[in-house]
C-alpha cells in the first residue's frame, strides 16, 4: 500500500479467508523482525525466564488473565498449549536480536464469547519497561493483522489507570472507543479497561507519521 512496514516477516503464513469460531483465528506464525526485537513462536526453553519475569505483581495486575504468583508450571502449561492448538490466536515471544534473551510475549486473538473484535495483547518484563521495547512489539501485530487478513479493525485494551500502555495504543493509530470492565486474576476483582480500536485508515496515519 506504499507505506513502510515496521517489520519483515521471515517466513511464509496463512491465514483462513474467513474466522467464525473463536478458536479458528489461526496463523502459521512467521518469525518476524522489527528494529531490535525478533518475535518468534515460545519453546519449552522460555518457560524459566517467563515465570521470571511474569511473577510480578506490578505485570500480573495490569493484565486480566495472568495469575499471580506465577509458576514455571504455569508457563510450560502455557507454551503446551500453545503448540497443542488449545490456545486461540497466533502468540509470540518478545526476544532480542541480540542476544536472543526472552523479553515477553504478544499475540493476535479473536474470541466472540468476550469482545466484538479481533484483539491484540502483550506484556513484557518489568525490567524493559520505558524502552520502547512495547511499542516496537504491539506496531508489528497491528501491522501483521493488517497486512495478512482483510479485517477493517482491531482492538486493543489496556486497565483505564495505565497511561503507559495507552500511549502505546495511541502509537499504534488505536481511537478510543468505549470503556468496560474485566476481572482480573492477580488483584481478584473486577477493574476498569478501557478499548481502543484501529482500522486501517488509522494504522496507515501512524505508520506515515
Amino acid at each position: 500500500m506504499g507505506h513502510h512496514l515496521p517489520f519483515s516477516l521471515v517466513k511464509s503464513m496463512t491465514i483462513p479467508s474467513t474466522v467464525s469460531e473463536p478458536t479458528s483465528f489461526r496463523l502459521n506464525c512467521p518469525v518476524i523482525k522489527t528494529a531490535r526485537l525478533l518475535l518468534r513462536p515460545p519453546v519449552e526453553g522460555d518457560a524459566g525466564e517467563m515465570a521470571r519475569l511474569a511473577n510480578n505483581y506490578a505485570v500480573a495486575s495490569m493484565l486480566g488473565s495472568m495469575p499471580h504468583p506465577y509458576f514455571a508450571a504455569d508457563a510450560r502449561e502455557f507454551i503446551a498449549k500453545i503448540h497443542s492448538g488449545e490456545s486461540t490466536g497466533c502468540v509470540y515471544a518478545i526476544t532480542s536480536q541480540s542476544d536472543g534473551r526472552f523479553m515477553g510475549i504478544c499475540g493476535l486473538h479473536e474470541d466472540t464469547t468476550r469482545f466484538e473484535l479481533p484483539f491484540i495483547g502483550y506484556w513484557l518484563g518489568e525490567q524493559y519497561w520505558a524502552s520502547g521495547f512495547a511499542t516496537e512489539a504491539a506496531r508489528a501485530m497491528v501491522d501483521l493483522f493488517f497486512k495478512v487478513t482483510d479485517r477493517p479493525m482491531l482492538m486493543i485494551s489496556c486497565r483505564t489507570s495505565n497511561p503507559q500502555s495507552r500511549r502505546v495504543i495511541e502509537k499504534c493509530g488505536g481511537k478510543y472507543w468505549k470503556d468496560g470492565e474485566q476481572f482480573n486474576k492477580a488483584l481478584g476483582q473486577m477493574h476498569h479497561v478501557s478499548h481502543f480500536r484501529a482500522t486501517r485508515e488509522d494504522w496507515l496515519a501512524a505508520v506515515a507519521d
